[in-house]
């Protein structure tokens, strides 16, 4: 598996446990996601540079170009969502943060299935 998989993989997987974290109705829901958000913020600098050093978006301009511009597209969203949802902001507002999460997901499930399914194609 190429580096860029598995880190694309890898904060799916953080991207997921997130939003299952979402759905529990706890104060220490909110704190583990927290956490994962710290999680998350390194593997996305981790993707950031694998996308640099993959041959397959190096070999192919067209795909470099739209993976970034999508992935660019997602990291702004969530910073985003991140400075809106400081711990304070989700203590006061719960139930809205969960919304803004939520809506979050699904752009990033959009963006996952995407990423892998083009860069499968590649192969």
């Amino acid at each position: 598996m190429a580096e860029l998989d598995r880190i694309l993989a890898e904060t799916e997987s953080t991207h997921r446990q997130m939003h299952e974290t979402l759905r529990r109705d706890s104060d220490q829901a909110i704190r583990e996601i927290i956490r994962l958000r710290t999680r998350f913020a390194t593997l996305v600098a981790e993707l950031m540079a694998a996308m640099k050093t993959d041959p397959r978006l190096a070999g192919d301009h067209a795909l470099s170009h739209e993976f970034e511009e999508r992935f660019f597209a997602i990291r702004k969203r969530l910073a985003e969502h991140q400075a809106r949802w400081r711990s304070a902001a989700i203590d006061e507002d719960p139930a809205g943060y969960r919304q803004s999460a939520e809506d979050l997901a699904r752009v990033q499930d959009g963006f996952y299935g995407w990423a892998r399914s083009s860069l499968e194609q590649t192969r």
